[in-house]
């Protein structure tokens, strides 16, 4: 076969994920009302509102009532969600990169693998959620009701938890290296294999906590007292200064 009766080759590049859908203002509002009404009749009437896969950047949904709604793999970007409800809201692997979540209802909100860097969740009731693989580097936790929330294998490093409560929450696998952690109740939470290297530890509360296999290697402000009251194991690794006077 001669070079002109080659086929030609095909080099077009492979087509990556189709763009988000764009919603406007007025599309927004809208669903919001439908929602509401799908609310308020137990879903009798009205939309339950599904903004999966769209673009809502820097979308203002401070108070509003979202509970139940669908966010999956939305970007959302810079969102405010002040004081908003969004009790069993569903985020998994949406961007909420830089979001406000200030002292908003997510009780039981799927945020499973979601991207939540920089996001603000100051004294937010986050019981019982879900961030298992959720991204949470420089997230803003301060004073928030964790309680039984699932943060297996979260990568939370330099996070902030200053004062919140995990009591009973899961954090097998999770990457929590540089964050701080002071004065947190840890009461019953799982901890195995947990990296918690470089953190700030002062006042954080082991009751029951399970340590197996955890890291807190030059973890701060760590006290003997706080981890005698933890399970630990042969794996556990603890500050050297630490671990030396419980060897003892």
């Amino acid at each position: 076969m001669s070079e002109q009766d080659k086929p030609e080759e095909d080099h077009q590049a492979p087509e990556g994920p189709p763009p988000l859908r764009q919603i406007s203002v007025t599309e927004l509002e809208e669903s919001l009302n439908l929602h509401r009404t799908w609310i308020e009749s137990s879903g009798a009437e009205g939309t339950r509102a599904d903004f999966s896969e769209t673009s809502l950047r820097e979308a203002y949904l401070q108070g509003a009532n979202l509970r139940g709604a669908i966010f999956r793999k939305a970007d959302l970007q810079s969102a405010e969600f002040q004081t908003a409800d969004l009790f069993r809201a569903d985020f998994a692997e949406a961007d909420l990169m830089k979001a406000s979540f200030h002292k908003a209802k997510l009780r039981q909100v799927n945020f499973k693998k979601a991207s939540l860097i920089e996001a603000r969740f100051q004294e937010a009731d986050i019981r019982a959620a879900n961030f298992e693989e959720a991204d949470l580097r420089e997230a803003d936790f301060l004073e928030v009701c964790l309680a039984k929330a699932n943060l297996k294998s979260v990568y939370g490093r330099n996070a902030n938890f200053f004062m919140a409560d995990l009591r009973e929450a899961d954090l097998q696998g999770a990457d929590l290296r540089e964050a701080d952690l002071q004065g947190v109740d840890f009461k019953r939470a799982n901890l195995r294999k947990t990296r918690m290297q470089d953190v700030r530890l002062a006042a954080a509360e082991f009751l029951e906590a399970d340590l197996e296999g955890a890291d807190l290697l030059d973890a701060l402000g760590l006290t003997v007292a706080q981890v005698t009251m933890a399970n630990l194991d042969e794996k556990t690794r603890l500050p050297s200064y630490i671990q030396e006077l419980i060897t003892l």
